[in-house]
């Protein structure tokens, strides 16, 4: 009976305790998150970003909820940042629009290819099968380019210049790309002609209002997630070290998958756009087949394909097994050239400017913020051979 009775008392103290603990907490969190948000906005505001940036409440209550209660999930955005970031950047780059756009495919999807919302919109940028198909996206029952990695961000690039032509501002353009350039003519117009997002927003859609602050905030999470303690989740290799081939003759994907050992739930999510887990034969090489760079060099060598590939070192030590931790980030414009490899040419791959090749298969760019992360943040992307990593390890053990 006092055994029980020591048990109770005990409790009653515990629950006190955190009843006291809970009390008392608020106001000194406050007091840090106050200085803690005195930081961001000192950082968020000194961010080279093409929209209006205003550290509102929204925006503030945005951020926390990344870095707080939803951590989990903006580390494997940011881990899933490293597959899709450099194809963007390059084709933002190359029709000469803002490359932190890309962080608006963040808001529509959390960078997922096969998000499809309950209103229909689908891919990495939520296009609507309406809006897809005027910006000359395919949409079938076998095939739906809005979800193709490459195609659906040309037209995402191209339907925002057409916003930003005619609004003059690429926040109005982006909170247009949300609730239609209708709405914002009509929001214009009953905000008096005003043109600013932070004057016109009362005059938008609710979920308009919220989703520049949420632009603004994931672009900050973006770029000071080290800052938090968030760790990007890596995504698997296989879905980074890849190359990209024009297909000719009709593939099914199944097969494809267990024909070169890959797992299938991995070769759909680089080809996510071929619905039916089959590429159609087309006569001009339409339809491009993505898969990790070792496997394709198979394909490349067997199928009826065009496939842009990464040169091969001339090293001593080439027919060692090469451990590949992670490719290098690498400039498109310091790689010389690139191989075109087909059935056809076998052993001997016509070489072609470096333009022309696949900008996945030529490595992956980090954005240019990452080099100057903290060096515990950044990932060791050297090529390794068994000799190497059997030499490190004993010098290693040497030291100690």
């Amino acid at each position: 009976m006092n055994r029980i009775f020591h048990t109770a008392l005990q409790c009653k103290v515990i629950l006190l305790t955190l009843f006291i603990g809970l009390s008392v907490s608020p106001g000194a969190f406050g007091n840090v998150t106050n200085e803690m948000h005195k930081t961001i906005e000192d950082r968020i505001l000194s961010l080279g970003s093409s929209v209006e940036i205003q550290y509102s409440s929204e925006v503030k209550k945005r951020i926390n909820q990344y870095i707080t209660r939803q951590r989990s999930m903006s580390e494997a955005l940011i881990g899933r940042s490293r597959i899709y970031f450099p194809t963007f950047e390059h084709i933002l780059r190359e029709k000469g629009l803002p490359t932190d756009l890309k962080y608006l495919s963040v808001v529509e999807s959390g960078l997922k290819p096969a998000a499809t919302s309950r209103s229909g919109a689908a891919g990495l940028w939520q296009f609507m099968r309406p809006t897809g198909r005027m910006m000359g996206l395919k949409i079938s029952k076998t095939i739906d380019e809005r979800r193709d990695i490459e195609k659906s961000t040309a037209a995402a690039a191209d339907y925002l210049l057409q916003l930003y032509n005619q609004f003059g501002d690429w926040t109005l353009a982006i909170a247009a790309y949300n609730c239609g350039p209708g709405n914002m003519r009509k929001a214009i117009r009953r905000s008096g002609g005003k043109r600013s997002f932070w004057e016109i927003k009362k005059y938008l859609p609710k979920e308009t209002r919220e989703y520049v602050p949420k632009f603004i905030a994931m672009t900050y999470v973006m770029n000071y997630y080290y800052e938090h303690d968030l760790m990007p989740d890596i995504p698997n290799q296989d879905l980074i070290n890849t190359s990209s081939a024009k297909v000719y003759e009709s593939l099914d994907l199944k097969s494809l998958s267990k024909e070169l050992d890959i797992d299938l739930a991995t070769v759909r999510t680089l080809n996510p756009s071929f619905i039916r887990n089959y590429i159609p034969k087309s006569e001009d090489g339409i339809y491009n087949l993505v898969l990790p760079t070792p496997e394709m060099r198979i394909v490349a060598g067997k199928y009826n394909v065009l496939a842009a590939l990464p040169l091969l070192n001339d090293r001593e030590d080439k027919e060692e097994e090469i451990v590949n931790i992670s490719r290098p980030p690498i400039e498109i414009k310091d790689i010389p050239q690139a191989q075109y490899i087909t059935k056809s040419t076998g052993s001997n791959p016509s070489k072609v400017n470096s333009m022309y090749a696949h900008t996945v298969a030529l490595g992956r760019k980090r954005d240019k913020e990452y080099d100057y992360k903290p060096d515990a943040y950044k990932m060791d992307n050297r090529k390794y051979s068994i000799a190497s990593i059997s030499k490190i390890m004993k010098s290693s053990r040497k030291s100690m």
